[in-house]
């Protein structure tokens, strides 16, 4: 191959570009049926496994899933009720779909907003 100015050059190299793992958690929801952020979850790319659990400040479990696409609506153990406006600690672990599978645990906190 020649440019404009006849120089030649060629260079051959295959790149294989991988896909990333990416997980991204909100730090706050508002349950209150307005169709915005009404339901806490976290959304990813390259995510094989996910297992989420939510707790009070007691360390009471309220909430768990092991579906990804399945979030936390702010109800207490999926019941009719309405959690209290609080923080609230997540534990995630999701485990990434490349090379040796790696499991990542994330623990945050949420804050559920009426």
């Amino acid at each position: 191959l020649n440019n404009v100015h006849g120089c030649t050059d060629i260079t051959v190299h295959s790149i294989t570009v991988e896909p990333y793992f990416a997980l991204y958690v909100p730090n706050a929801f508002t349950p209150n049926q307005d169709g915005l952020n009404d339901v806490f979850r976290a959304e990813g790319t390259y995510v094989c496994n996910f297992e989420m659990w939510i707790f009070d400040r007691w360390g009471m479990q309220v909430f768990h899933s092991t579906d990804i696409n399945n979030g936390w609506n702010g109800k207490v153990a999926n019941g009719s009720k309405l959690a209290q406006e609080d923080t609230y600690v997540y534990l995630i672990k999701a485990e990434d779909c490349q090379g040796e599978h790696q499991v990542h645990t994330l623990i945050g906190k949420v804050t559920l907003l009426k």
